[in-house]
């Protein structure tokens, strides 16, 4: 399960800084566990920070203090996804003093940092023993073009998703997970579709959050117990027919039937969103379309007065649509040979763009 690795110099959590003379260098031994290939490997490695006085020590070790953080996987070009933990250093001063001043006093030009590690809570050989040892799938969708308030409510909605475990065998819940949206919750007044309108409310941009976990769960294969699409085709969510809304009592669920828990880690990059989720793979999934059917034509354009508006301004806040039929075909291909096939098949109406309008100049 776990293997060794002694780091040479200037390798991967080490560095060497060259010292003047007059000055002791303070070598901090470093060990990481990292889960790479399947496995857990400890790396083992030297840092080295020359130090002036004891003034620079106190500086040095402020610097070098830090709080564990769990594991997380991250992308290497050379080892694609491998899942990395930060063990927490604390330091006791009285003892740093003493060997840096027995150092000074025998005449050595180096002593090591007595270290208090702190591993953290939820590290890597915890993911090891529970098989999260890769990525299965991932979601993702733009938001560029949303008002501030809808970048916030996205950032907040999704940072709730961030490190939660989907057990084995557990259906997940949108809703549960992500909690109330309200203002007192922290979500922002941003446009909503509400039925056959657009209306400015508390939590707009959540749905841009439950598409982007459903394109998640649809691409990692797994079954999809609830799923709604959207009134009608929104800008945001192409390529069309892979979206998925929520509005209470309405719901996203799917089903875990992967060999062992799921983990779900959240980025942002730049204006896209992304939801992956780490554990065993055991299938792989391919899918095709979206084909398009039962088209419509968009509705014709209204406009809406707004006196809080500046004279002679005018904001669209839908754009226009055509009602369409769409169809996903996905087929799963678990290891142990069963095959199944489904069919994601949403209806949209027809949408017109709307705009609101200033009061005349």
């Amino acid at each position: 399960m776990n293997s060794r690795f002694i780091l040479p110099a200037l390798l991967m959590y080490s560095w060497a800084l060259a010292a003047p003379s007059s000055e002791l260098v303070a070598i901090l031994v470093v060990r990481e566990n990292v889960l790479e290939g399947g496995k857990v490997v400890e790396y083992v490695g030297a840092q080295r920070h020359p130090v002036g006085s004891e003034a620079d020590l106190e500086r040095l070790l402020q610097g070098l203090s830090r709080m564990p953080r769990p594991a997380r996987f991250v992308f290497r070009q050379d080892k694609g996804w491998i899942a990395v933990e930060k063990t927490g250093y604390s330091f006791d001063r009285a003892r740093a003093r003493t060997a840096y001043n027995e150092a000074q006093k025998a005449g050595r030009r180096e002593f090591v940092l007595p270290v208090l590690s702190q591993a953290p809570k939820q590290g890597v050989v915890e993911l090891y023993q529970q098989g999260i040892l890769e990525l299965i799938g991932e979601g993702r969708t733009n938001f560029r073009g949303s008002l501030p308030t809808r970048v916030h409510n996205i950032r907040l909605a999704s940072s709730r998703f961030e490190g939660v475990r989907i057990p084995a065998g557990s259906v997940f819940s949108f809703n549960r997970t992500l909690g109330p949206v309200t203002a007192a919750a922290g979500y922002q007044k941003a446009w909503v579709i509400r039925g056959s309108r657009t209306v400015w409310d508390v939590g707009g941009g959540v749905c841009q959050v439950c598409t982007t976990v459903f394109r998640a769960a649809y691409f990692s294969g797994l079954p999809l117990v609830e799923r709604y699409p959207h009134s009608y085709q929104v800008g945001y969510y192409r390529p069309t027919g892979l979206d998925a809304t929520t509005a209470p009592p309405k719901d996203l669920r799917f089903k875990n039937d992967t060999p062992g828990p799921i983990l779900i880690q959240t980025s942002i990059d730049g204006y896209e969103l992304i939801f992956r989720f780490f554990g065993r793979k055991d299938r792989t999934v391919t899918w095709s379309g979206p084909y398009v059917s039962d088209r419509k034509p968009p509705l014709p354009t209204r406009y809406t007065y707004d006196p809080s508006l500046p004279r002679g301004y005018r904001r669209q806040i839908d754009f226009a649509a055509e009602g369409a039929v769409v169809r996903v075909y996905r087929t799963v291909r678990l290891n142990n040979g069963v095959v199944r096939s489904d069919t994601l098949t949403s209806r949209y109406r027809p949408w017109g763009a709307v705009y609101l309008l200033g009061p005349r100049r």
